[in-house]
């Protein structure tokens, strides 16, 4: 298959679609299979979250090569090595302004540079504890990223961030947490943009969330879980219980 002709693509969201944190069997041996195995035919698989690069990689660095991540919610997209394909940068005003304005009822940590930077404590090794908005490398924000108490927290944030500062970011949420990136980006955008670097036919996509929406819209083909709320159910094409499944009917 040469490298110019068209190829059938799947982009999966990564929490709780491809990945599962709170169970023993963190990936599903069938959905790694299937993924190998529809790359060796010629297949294109990329992965579509709101976590940075690194995060990803490090989860799956030992067993699966993705051609591409879609990260931080369409900010920045890698290819497998985790080199920058392209990205789109918030600013420092604006990053500063929603934390101020939500530090005292979410954990708030921007996504820069490549890095989780935490404005608070950190939970994870790859983070990176700072203090102040001022650490922050000002020309190279993609991201924030906040957890709220609850899923009707989540989305009053969400609500309030599209009314304060709808001119320069867009806000997703992803169950209780809440991603916001610049005006215009979304993981819709990220799958248009991947269709313009790779040699992508038929795309599919598959998410389990709201902020999954975007990327089933921007597919060919969309698929969700039987447990996704009804707007991503109704906008998909076939509901099945795994990325297995999705890569058996995209053929």
């Amino acid at each position: 298959m040469s490298s110019k002709e068209k190829r059938p693509a799947l982009i999966s969201d990564f929490d709780n679609t491809l990945f599962f944190r709170n169970t023993e069997e963190r990936f599903k041996a069938q959905d790694i299979f299937e993924i190998l195995f529809f790359q060796k035919r010629g297949g294109i698989f990329g992965i579509c979250t709101g976590r940075s690069p690194d995060s990803v990689l490090d989860t799956i660095s030992s067993f699966m090569h993705p051609d591409f991540i879609i990260s931080v919610s369409g900010a920045l997209i890698v290819d497998g090595e985790g080199n920058v394909l392209d990205k789109q940068c918030m600013d420092l005003a604006t990053t500063e302004a929603i934390y101020n304005r939500f530090k005292d009822c979410a954990r708030v940590v921007v996504h820069a540079d490549g890095r989780v930077y935490a404005l608070c404590k950190a939970e994870y090794k790859l983070q990176v504890q700072i203090y102040s908005c001022s650490e922050l490398p000002a020309d190279r924000i993609y991201g924030v990223s906040m957890r709220l108490p609850d899923e009707n927290a989540a989305a009053e944030a969400a609500r309030l961030i599209e009314e304060e500062y709808g001119d320069k970011v867009s806000a997703f949420q992803n169950l209780v947490n809440v991603d916001i990136v610049a005006a215009g980006c979304s993981k819709g955008t990220g799958a248009a943009r991947v269709r313009e670097l790779f040699p992508i036919g038929r795309m599919g996509g598959i998410g389990d969330s709201y902020n999954d929406l975007p990327l089933i819209e921007a597919a060919d083909v969309g698929f969700t879980f039987p447990t996704a709320p009804e707007p991503l159910r109704d906008a998909s094409d076939h509901i099945v219980l795994s990325v297995s499944q999705a890569i058996e009917k995209m053929g």
